[in-house]
């Protein structure tokens, strides 16, 4: 895969890779990560993609992997222009730079929430959601809930106060994240409307009105965050969007546990991507 820089409207650079089949292509993806996973995380499905006649495009939002600055103290990047800025300014590049459209955006969790904020979504035939789940905490199962209540009430803003900034690489939740990235996820996941108020400040709405694109959500058996509620209560976003919402019940495909972000790994290569191609060729 290439190397290329992406910039933002805001001038912020971006980490990205680029990849293209050989022969004939079948489409062009934008895969667009999860919270606080790096890009080269998806590395290996976006070869099988390629594989299968895809052009592929990776990308880091502000304050991650390839994008992150050295410094994360000084960062006063938030969560919100991951959608804002970033997902415009990948998909922009592929519009302008490569003069492409009728685009997939296949997007991981977050990556497939914030969609909504995409300004030029003529470019995209169809959305792909992959565990994508309203992150509020009362709605996930226990014990897991508790621990998440113990992650935004006492130990993120405690992390935050000792490193001057959210160091999730010592606790196994992905890259680390900047204050305002911390302050603002631990706002959306204690608040029962999730992110709705971000929405309310930045587009005087409370939902992704306008949003007509087709939209297939997925989500894994084993998922506690994204579960029969979070994941319904997540495509409420979109009120305008075709939607189609389905529950993959890996075990009977694996009996690896998958979860939230599993489903990516080399290991369920010929077990659960093959399923996910499906969904996404059809």
């Amino acid at each position: 895969m290439k190397k290329v820089i992406i910039t933002a409207a805001d001038g912020y650079k971006l980490s990205a890779l680029y990849a293209i089949p050989v022969g004939e292509c079948a489409g062009t993806i934008i895969l667009s990560s999860a919270t606080g996973i790096k890009k080269e995380f998806y590395i290996n499905f976006a070869h099988f993609l390629v594989q299968n006649g895809y052009r592929v495009l990776l990308y880091d939002y502000r304050g991650i992997g390839g994008s992150a600055p050295l410094d994360l103290r000084s960062s006063d990047s938030y969560m919100h222009e991951w959608g804002t800025l970033d997902m415009n300014a990948a998909l922009n590049y592929l519009v302008e730079k490569k003069g492409l459209t009728d685009i997939i955006w296949l997007g991981h969790s977050v990556g497939a929430q914030m969609v909504g904020f995409i300004e030029h979504r003529q470019h995209i035939r169809k959305v792909i959601s992959i565990s994508a789940a309203f992150g509020y905490w009362k709605y996930f199962p226990s014990p897991e809930k508790w621990k998440i209540w113990g992650l935004w009430y006492f130990m993120g803003p405690i992390m935050v106060r000792l490193y001057g900034y959210g160091p999730m690489k010592k606790i196994g939740w992905g890259e680390n994240l900047s204050p305002n990235m911390m302050k603002e996820w631990r706002e959306w996941c204690l608040s029962k409307n999730y992110f709705t108020g971000m929405l309310k400040r930045i587009l005087n709405k409370d939902k992704f009105y306008g949003f007509t694109t087709p939209i297939t959500s997925l989500y894994m058996s084993d998922d506690y965050l994204a579960n029969d509620k979070t994941a319904q209560l997540m495509m409420g976003f979109f009120p305008d969007s075709p939607q189609e919402l389905y529950k993959l019940p890996v075990e009977e495909f694996t009996s690896e546990k998958v979860g939230h972000v599993g489903i990516f790994r080399k290991k369920f290569e010929n077990d659960l991507w093959p399923v996910l191609a499906e969904v996404i060729d059809r």
